[in-house]
């Protein structure tokens, strides 16, 4: 089984675009591997395609994020809302078919209201001045803990749909 037997690419595209609108987080679905499959990119603030493009900064901060987060939800069954190493609120919901862990869905990018994001960090991942990655940084988007938890069960509730359509 594999997550692109529940919906086609391009629908996924389309769940990926939906939350987006709703949330203007950059959300994406994985498959159980952990890769994103849709080719959909949309982008929550000024920083992250900077950090995406290099690729050692992509694997140090947003893979080792989505792999944590995913062995999580695939353990636990339920959704994880966690930072990634630069501080960045990320949401992972597991995609599970009849006990079989298929994907992920997740949006990232926000920082929550209470945290700080970690220029310093970033300079060393990208080799960007620090003063550079703070004026990157200045204008991110805040989200609440509640708010990011209630954005979780919100894109659990659609996996579950989708879940239901294909098992029923």
């Amino acid at each position: 089984m594999n997550i692109t037997d529940l919906l086609s690419r391009e629908e996924w595209a389309e769940v990926e675009l939906e939350f987006n609108r709703v949330t203007g987080m950059d959300t994406n679905v994985y498959d159980d591997r952990g890769f994103t499959f849709t080719g959909l990119k949309q982008w929550a603030n000024e920083i992250c395609p900077r950090i995406k493009e290099i690729p050692a900064a992509l694997q140090a901060v947003c893979s080792v994020a989505h792999q944590n987060l995913a062995q999580i939800a695939r353990q636990t069954g339920k959704p994880v809302v966690e930072e990634c190493d630069i501080g960045l609120t990320k949401i992972c919901v597991p995609v599970i078919v009849n006990d079989r862990f298929v994907g992920a869905f997740g949006g990232c990018g926000y920082l929550l209201e209470d945290s700080e994001v970690d220029t310093f960090l970033i300079h060393k991942l990208t080799g960007m001045e620090e003063s550079e990655a703070e004026k990157l940084t200045a204008s991110l988007p805040r989200i609440t803990r509640t708010r990011a938890e209630a954005v979780a069960l919100e894109m659990e509730d659609r996996i579950r749909s989708i879940v239901d359509a294909y098992s029923g």
